[in-house]
């Protein structure tokens, strides 16, 4: 077996596995309602795949030249690592794949001192196998468990640990290059804040409110604005030249809005609408 950094190259090749091992977990437990956990967003989706080789940190196993398995990792900071995903094709399951893999990171990123990571609780023979490799449930629901693995690694310069700051205020702060992970901030109120650079992945900005904001240059992938019959709603907002690659804009409506030099397609809106209208 022979472990590696993902590269753009190997798209395909973890599609392909990520879609045959999800299936077939998805299969094995038939479950009446999607389990997140179980099928996760994307996972037979190529351009999710450039989106964690890109931007997160993914490994690739191959056996005879060939992927077949990998591990999405996300680290913040220098102290703190989640394992997104590790998925290992049905026909090479139970040959230690999952737990080489998990082997690898922790032993290429030493300096880690807490791992976190996530499953189902339908997903018996997960949970068997965290706990055999060292994690500890720090929560569990109806719906998923939660497991942390703690090394002995020492705590970088500054940490702010499992303490609580509720109802604190900052005024004049330096928080620039500040990690926060696995932490609670709802309710944050942030006014004439620097922000910019920053990088915010998978985060729960449900019901949130962002006015008077300056997002030039900024990207958003895979960001879902509708959920439960609660969409986004936009007011009064700039989006000139802005550009929207592969995205599901069902239903979407436009009130009221300058839409002069767009596009959709390649094909100008004026030419669709006179077309619709049957002008020409």
């Amino acid at each position: 077996m022979y472990i590696r950094l993902a590269t753009l190259k190997d798209v395909s090749g973890i599609t392909k596995v990520s879609t045959a091992s999800f299936q077939q977990e998805a299969l094995s437990l038939q479950l009446s309602e999607r389990d997140l956990n179980v099928e996760p967003p994307g996972y037979d989706l190529e351009a999710m795949t450039q989106y964690m080789i890109e931007e997160l940190t993914c490994y690739v196993i191959e056996q005879d030249k060939h992927i077949v398995g990998a591990i999405v990792l996300t680290l913040t900071g220098d102290d703190y690592a989640r394992i997104d995903r590790v998925f290992v094709h049905p026909d090479r399951q139970g040959q230690g794949i999952g737990k080489a893999l998990i082997q690898y990171v922790e032993a290429q990123s030493p300096h880690v001192r807490i791992w976190e990571l996530e499953t189902s609780t339908h997903q018996t023979r997960n949970i068997r196998f965290y706990k055999q490799l060292g994690f500890q449930v720090v929560y569990e629901s109806e719906d998923e468990v939660c497991f942390v693995k703690r090394t002995k690694a020492k705590p970088s310069t500054h940490c702010f640990e499992e303490q609580s700051c509720e109802g604190w205020q900052a005024y004049g702060v330096n928080a620039s290059f500040l990690a926060v992970t696995n932490s609670n901030v709802s309710s944050l109120a942030a006014s004439n804040c620097n922000f910019s650079q920053s990088l915010f992945r998978n985060i729960n900005f449900r019901n949130s409110t962002f006015s008077d904001l300056n997002l030039t240059g900024s990207r958003f992938n895979f960001v879902t604005m509708q959920e439960n019959g609660r969409t986004v709603q936009m007011h009064h907002s700039n989006l000139r030249g802005a550009t929207f690659n592969q995205c599901d804009l069902t239903n979407v409506t436009l009130t009221g809005c300058d839409v002069e030099g767009m596009t959709i397609n390649g094909v100008p809106i004026d030419t669709l609408i006179s077309t619709k209208r049957g002008e020409i």
